[in-house]
């Protein structure tokens, strides 16, 4: 997992320079006036979980990213959660259930028929979760694995292991029915896997990662949210220059 700041520097030389202020909330075409509404889809830490100490009432490095987002150009911050195939299937932005998502959606062709993405600001990769008991180092060592349907995880593992697959709708289904023991292991980004390893410690670990080149981009209805879009790629441009962005990587990514 590394940071892609060298792509923004780029990027950055080759966009037509643009204030975001100078985008009025009505092009933004908000689904709520003053107030930037963020479909996730959670809990999915550290990227995304509720959280009661939050002024928001979430917390995560995609939610806080958001926020500064919202922030920067000036708005409020609502989050909402649909799930996840109203996210990634465009039809939580084309229903008016907010504006822009930002869920550690892995940029796909696929996905780009029915949505449009902001410019990268994560690269991420595949990875196989376990109960310590369990052993093994791959999983040719385990039987079943679980992973969320429409996911890349699923993807990767239908078209790389030879296990049998068990999937469940939202991103808690899989961890639920590894410790029930109805599976022997969880396929999902390397940063989910470790996020649960982490805040439950003692009781599995990540052992197989799988490089596979993902970037995480935040999703706009495909036709009308061209401004914003615009302004979010700018404000994402501005929050890893000016700093914000490395203060909240390290937040949740230090060690």
């Amino acid at each position: 997992m590394k940071l892609i700041k060298l792509m923004f520097a780029v990027l950055a030389l080759s966009l037509i320079a643009a204030a975001c202020g100078d985008d009025s909330e009505s092009e933004f075409g908000l689904v709520n006036e003053g107030t930037l509404t963020v479909c996730t889809d959670a809990p999915y830490p550290p990227m995304e979980y509720e959280d009661p100490d939050s002024p928001f009432g979430f917390a995560g490095f995609d939610m806080d990213l958001s926020a500064a987002i919202a922030e920067d150009l000036g708005l409020d911050i609502q989050v909402v959660t649909p799930g996840w195939d109203a996210i990634t299937s465009g039809l939580a932005m084309e229903t008016g259930q907010c504006d822009i998502s930002a869920a550690s959606i892995t940029i796909t062709a696929e996905r780009e028929e029915n949505i449009d993405f902001t410019d990268a600001y994560f690269e991420a990769e595949q990875s196989l979760y376990v109960l310590e008991a369990t052993g093994g180092s791959s999983a040719d060592d385990i039987g079943k694995i679980a992973v969320q349907s429409g996911t890349t995880g699923e993807l990767y593992a239908q078209e790389n292991l030879s296990n049998e697959l068990v999937s469940f709708e939202d991103a808690a289904g899989p961890y639920l029915a590894l410790q029930a023991g109805d599976v022997d292991g969880v396929i999902t980004d390397l940063v989910g896997n470790q996020g649960y390893a982490d805040d439950n410690p003692g009781i599995g670990m990540v052992i197989d990662t799988y490089a596979t080149d993902e970037e995480y981009g935040m999703a706009v209805k495909e036709e009308g949210s061209e401004a914003l879009l615009e302004a979010v790629n700018e404000s994402l441009i501005k929050l890893i220059n000016d700093g914000t962005y490395d203060e909240i990587f390290d937040e949740y990514f230090s060690a």
